[in-house]
């Protein structure tokens, strides 16, 4: 049954993220060229049943207590039972999203059918303007025309939705355009995000499109600045605090992601199994745990950095690229809130839900393990092959 958008507004307020992720399966239409599942085994990439979705989402709602679910892929919106999964999670109480490159929004049927099914939102991953949609998807034709249909028949239906961008150096120079085009079609957010070689991509020493930080950081900066004038959220993903002065509220390294409900909860994420609100002291560790697991590191310079205890650092196959000359360390005491900079962001606010979710079968949630294994894929990593 569709559900009205939940009332928003703006906060300084940081909580903890109530938000949980499934990845529903690795198959895609397109062929991002900065993809990390491109080099995944087509037989690695099966749809996850229904089945199992259904018992993920009840136990992120039921056992976790999490109040949003995106669902990830590939591309999920491609998934043969998406409506049914986005309506099971909606009836219980989980406001569910669809990361998605949104091209097949553009029928206003299918659109519309999402709406029915009582999709919250989308994040749609907008990397470019134009012809550069096209040249980084890799696949398709009209790619940027269908993606504007969608997001005007996202309007036109009340859904909202945010952007997600990739940096990488084919898009640098058209950041602002795409603050510009989340402002005129009504996008609440844009996440910039810094494309870090996770899983596959951890092997490439030369990675062609990688774009160095300094590079990003002129044209970021501006974006942030016009995302703001125009009223829209903009937040960065991975990159170190110092790489942007003057910005630094906008910016999530692993330990602040904690505090930005449009990101993902450490504890259902990867199945930690604290039932519940673990307090902010687990989400520091947690957050430790996830700087070592996606390979960051600390370069000499970031030893008489302030923020040394809350910032990850540099990625490991970033440093080996570049070095680390781009470090700029912090003056002054020691600092240990990760919110240290973030609290003075103004964010979307989100009511809270009513009261405590209900329960699950017990029996059913102490059966649901949701396969996570270091690449953090929730629910996807049976599917793919061992390693020797």
């Amino acid at each position: 049954m569709k559900s009205a958008p939940l009332a928003t507004g703006w906060t300084t307020q940081r909580q903890i993220t109530r938000r949980g992720v499934l990845w529903l399966g690795l198959t895609c239409d397109v062929r991002c060229k900065f993809c990390y599942d491109e080099k995944v085994s087509l037989n690695a990439k099966a749809w996850m049943p229904p089945v199992e979705a259904r018992a993920a989402i009840d136990k992120f709602r039921y056992f976790y207590q999490n109040e949003f679910v995106d669902f990830m892929g590939g591309e999920p919106t491609l998934h043969p039972q998406a409506l049914e999964i986005v309506r099971h999670a909606a009836d219980i109480g989980l406001r569910p999203t669809m990361i998605t490159h949104g091209m097949r929004l553009a029928d206003m049927d299918h659109a519309r059918a999402f709406a029915d099914a009582g999709i919250h939102d989308f994040l749609v991953s907008i990397h470019g303007i134009g012809d550069t949609v096209r040249e980084i998807h890799g696949r398709g034709r009209d790619n940027y025309a269908k993606q504007v249909a969608a997001l005007d028949n996202l309007r036109e239906l009340g859904i909202p939705f945010r952007f997600n961008v990739t940096m990488i150096k084919d898009n640098l120079t058209e950041l602002e355009a795409i603050a510009e085009l989340a402002g005129a079609k009504g996008a609440r957010v844009v996440n910039f995000l810094t494309f870090n070689p996770y899983f596959e991509w951890t092997a490439d020493p030369e990675i062609s499109f990688q774009a160095r930080h300094s590079d990003i950081a002129p044209h970021l900066a501006r974006a942030i600045d016009r995302c703001t004038a125009l009223g829209v959220e903009a937040n960065v993903r991975y990159m170190p605090p110092c790489q942007l002065p003057g910005h630094e509220a906008h910016v999530y390294t692993g330990y602040q992601l904690p505090y930005d409900p449009h990101e993902w909860d450490y504890n259902s994420w990867y199945d930690a199994g604290h039932e519940g609100k673990p307090d902010p002291a687990w989400y520091l560790d947690a957050s430790r745990r996830q700087q070592r697991r996606h390979n960051y590191v600390h370069v000499p310079a970031c030893g008489g950095c302030a923020l040394r205890q809350v910032c990850d650092g540099f990625h490991k196959q970033y440093v080996t690229r570049w070095g680390a000359d781009e470090a700029r360390p912090y003056d002054g005491p020691l600092i240990d809130d990760p919110t240290y900079f973030v609290r003075q962001q103004r964010k979307i606010r989100y009511p809270a839900s009513d009261g405590r979710p209900g329960e699950a079968d017990s029996q059913t949630l102490a059966a649901t393990r949701l396969a996570v294994g270091e690449d953090g894929r929730a629910g996807v990593k049976r599917q793919r092959p061992r390693r020797s």
